[in-house]
């Protein structure tokens, strides 16, 4: 779209580049945080012309830890964000998508202090956020539970979580209400709930009782309820579900009866339930299956292996990305060997039978520093692919050998272009590529007939 950043020296996928990308009120926002200490809120339409920055916070004087502006919020019609400015430290602020309409919420932290701000989520029509508040000379460190609904009034801090607690970062939504992991003192990690308010912000179940951790992990939301992984005596690490109450927070699959762990990777969630694996130590495999969840209760079917294709006894797989498509599951399955670099990263797709499921394309990324994307498109997937003639670029699948191909070979010959932070917007997609001339830019994909096998859709 506009050359923005100028080029520097280093891998091709470092550097200054358009971060946090959302789609809010019909166009493209992102961060613009350069090198030189300027962070600017951009927009763009799809068009050159119509790129360019709605709000600039100049570099600020002498070194101050978290400048860049990040965490870019839809809700409804308000942008939230965090950037430190001079005169007010890092804190919140809020953009209506225009110049005039972007403004400091409020100085949460008087002066020059830093609110702590982080995790930014958007809860039904209100904003949830954390607050780091950090140790002072008689008080100990702290996370703080806030909600904003853009103005300094309705900002305000819905429940102090304590001395020491502090937030894992995995987390579902359900209608108003957000489930996360919480780790204290007198609980250990487990799982939390808060549907804005204080009396409704509180721990579901110690699982665990007392400091010992059950160690919630991989939440994702499933109609009404949402499940997780995690470990207590009797049966290790496994499948949990809760609807938001203790009593309905349960065990519902033991896929290693007794004491030892299946250790289930939860992946994309489909129709009414989602898809999982479990690690087959035996084979250096791993197994895939498909839940669903409805008024009979929880039922869990093995779906197919996935092999590991390595003779080396060495090697193991992991999933890095899975999404949904057209009713299929598209995942990122990882071959790890010793070092810290894939030996392999395979295109898989489901439909949730023994034969629907196959390879569709490899390699992706064999960087252990940047991950292949995988991005829903309607029907398709966007996803950071290479072949034997092409470095990683943008592909496209159906589900099909046929229909997954390259879309453009940004970087011409071998070099790689790394795109990735796919964005629609509309009948437009976004995303960021280094060209090997340009540096990493915003690129666009028309989706009027541009995925029809021509290349010359993707435009810089």
């Amino acid at each position: 779209m506009k050359d923005i950043f100028p080029p520097l020296s280093g891998p091709a996928w470092y550097g200054p580049y358009p971060e946090n990308l959302v789609e809010f009120r019909g166009k493209l926002f992102f961060a613009a945080n350069f090198e030189d200490g300027r962070r600017e809120l951009w927009t763009s339409d799809g068009t050159p012309a119509g790129t360019g920055p709605l709000k600039q916070f100049p570099p600020l004087s002498g070194p101050i830890f978290s400048s860049s502006l990040t965490q870019l919020t839809p809700v409804g019609t308000r942008l939230f964000f965090v950037v430190n400015d001079e005169t007010h430290g890092s804190e919140l602020w809020v953009s209506d998508g225009t110049t005039g309409g972007t403004r400091l919420v409020k100085d949460i932290a008087p002066g020059q202090a830093d609110s702590g701000a982080y995790n930014l989520k958007a809860v039904g029509g209100t904003l949830l956020f954390f607050r780091y508040v950090s140790a002072t000379t008689t008080t100990p460190a702290r996370n703080e539970l806030w909600r904003s609904d853009g103005t300094d009034a309705g900002t305000v801090r819905v429940k102090d979580l304590g001395p020491d607690a502090s937030l894992i970062f995995s987390q579902a939504i359900v209608g108003n209400t957000l489930f996360f992991a919480l780790s204290d003192a007198a609980h250990g990690s487990e799982l939390w709930k808060s549907d804005g308010t204080e009396a409704g912000t509180r721990l579901i179940k110690d699982i665990v009782p007392g400091p010992d951790s059950s160690n919630p992990f991989s939440l994702r939301a499933v109609g009404q309820h949402v499940f997780f992984t995690a470990a207590e005596a009797s049966h290790g690490t496994e499948l949990w579900r809760t609807d938001g109450t203790e009593a309905g927070t349960t065990l519902v699959a033991d896929l290693i009866p007794g004491p030892d762990s299946s250790f289930p990777q939860l992946l994309a969630p489909i129709g009414g339930g989602l898809y999982l694996t479990t690690m087959d130590t035996a084979n250096r495999s791993m197994r895939l299956y498909k839940l669903k969840n409805d008024t009979a209760g929880v039922q869990v079917k093995f779906v197919a292996p996935l092999p590991n294709s390595s003779i080396d006894p060495d090697t193991s797989l992991t999933i890095t990305s899975s999404t949904v498509a057209n009713g299929k599951l598209f995942l990122a399955l990882t071959l790890q060997g010793m070092g810290p670099a894939p030996l392999d990263t395979q295109l898989w797709v489901s439909d949730g039978t023994n034969a629907g499921t196959k390879m569709l394309h490899h390699p992706l990324s064999l960087s252990d520093e940047f991950g292949s994307t995988l991005y829903t498109l309607d029907d398709r997937v966007l996803f950071s692919g290479r072949d034997d003639v092409n470095g990683l670029e943008p592909w496209v699948s159906d589900g099909t050998e046929n229909g997954t191909r390259l879309l453009k070979d940004i970087a011409p010959g071998t070099a790689s272009s790394f795109p990735r932070d796919f964005t629609r917007v509309g009948s437009k997609v976004f995303f960021v590529a280094n060209d090997a001339v340009h540096g990493n830019e915003l690129w666009l994909l028309p989706l009027v007939n541009a995925l029809d096998g021509a290349d010359t859709s993707v435009q810089p």
